[in-house]
């Protein structure tokens, strides 16, 4: 009866909101334990491919160190980023602590100082606002809204106007939603599609334009969270980055970490999610469950080599440099397209300050240097009382010493 089918109706969400809290749970553990340094060890003592990879993980970061060292004596840390070293009380501290700490510390500034500086990485269309005036090569932005309402105008009324005669897919975007698990973006593959398809992209848009976004997936939640309600809902409209047709890889999207303004290393899921790519030219792939697993590395396979033979990695690790400067960053992961062929055609893609990718062998050595660095005080500090993303080289003494920092 009635009673019966409501009971069943209550039960059934009981059991599916324990079950979604049990996949965050694991989600959650899983990402903690993919970072930890002793769970990365651990594969290393019973695969002989992981302990080689995690040997030239460690050989990799005795040879750079003392070049980063150079770099952050020449570097300028923004006071908002220095101000994290108040948490660092060892450099033996964990990748996820440390984002951690800057993630507490943005809100504790928030607070006290209403500092929104953190909108550099988590309000995109100031993210990307801040590539243009620095004037990134980047795929064009052809609109950025506020306003829900005339967003919705302007995408029903006049598309064609606003795209001109642009290559598709294009990509809209949610200015205020920037974790991956918010879904804050989506294709548009033709004016047809939009046309023909409108009630879905009008629903994607109500439903986006409401959501705030919830890092559940990181230890750090409750303190972005305080970070990201602040946001001003706003949409985009962007261009694509042109892709070569042929065979195999011809595309990457290169995650670069920059650490005191030294591009360190790159991570992307090209080839195959997580290879690695490094200064030297060395780059690691992982294809398959037991070498993702296990961090078991191939180097250099055939399939990537026109990355390092076309000249593509000093470009990156130049524009990735360059943006850390602009911002005064003590770390940051700067992303960056290149294509096959055409290694002058680097694009700025976008930033993040709180980057849970997981660096496999690297992670370790990658968190030991970023505390060191605040523990033991390598940088320079300034504070000019701009926003860091209002910032332009005008704006930041890094470049009055990027001859010693090159």
């Amino acid at each position: 009866g009635y009673p019966a089918a409501i009971s069943a109706l209550l039960l059934l969400l009981l059991l599916s909101g324990a079950i979604e809290r049990g996949r965050r749970f694991v989600v959650r553990r899983a990402r903690i334990l993919g970072q930890n340094d002793h769970f990365v060890r651990a594969w290393s003592l019973i695969d002989s491919e992981s302990l080689e990879t995690l040997k030239r993980a460690e050989h990799y970061y005795n040879q750079q160190l003392p070049k980063i060292k150079v770099a952050a004596r020449n570097f300028h840390v923004h006071a908002y980023f220095a101000s994290l070293k108040r948490y660092v009380t060892t450099e033996k501290v964990g990748w996820y602590e440390m984002i951690g700490y800057r993630v507490k510390e943005h809100a504790r500034l928030l607070a006290s100082d209403k500092r929104d500086d953190y909108r550099v990485e988590k309000d995109k269309c100031v993210m990307m606002e801040f590539f243009e005036r620095n004037q990134f090569p980047m795929p064009k932005i052809f609109k950025v809204w506020r306003v829900k309402s005339k967003a919705i105008q302007d995408l029903t009324e006049r598309p064609e106007q606003i795209l001109g005669d642009t290559k598709f897919p294009v990509f809209l975007k949610s200015c205020h939603l920037t974790q991956g698990s918010s879904k804050g973006t989506t294709p548009v593959k033709s004016l047809l599609e939009l046309k023909d398809s409108w009630t879905w992209f009008h629903r994607w848009i109500n439903a986006k334009w409401q959501y705030r976004s919830d890092d559940w997936e990181r230890p750090w939640a409750a303190d972005m969270n305080l970070l990201t309600n602040t946001l001003v809902p706003g949409l985009l409209i962007q261009g694509p980055f042109e892709i070569p047709k042929g065979p195999g890889c011809q595309f990457m999207e290169l995650k670069v970490e920059v650490l005191y303004g030294y591009a360190y290393l790159a991570i992307s899921n090209e080839p195959y999610k997580g290879t690695i790519i490094t200064r030297d030219g060395n780059i690691e792939v992982y294809p398959g469950i037991r070498r993702g697993i296990t961090n078991a590395a191939i180097q250099n396979p055939e399939e990537t080599k026109w990355v390092e033979e076309e000249g593509h990695l000093p470009k990156v690790w130049a524009m990735a440099e360059r943006a850390a400067k602009i911002i005064g960053a003590d770390e940051i992961r700067i992303d960056i397209f290149i294509r096959r062929g055409d290694p002058d055609g680097v694009n700025i893609n976008e930033n993040s300050l709180s980057s849970g990718m997981g660096y496999r062998a690297h992670s370790t050595f990658l968190a030991r240097i970023w505390a060191e660095g605040h523990f033991k005080e390598w940088y320079n500090v300034y504070d000019n009382q701009i926003p860091v993303y209002m910032q332009t080289e005008a704006d930041s003494p890094n470049f009055n010493h990027a001859a010693n920092a090159s």
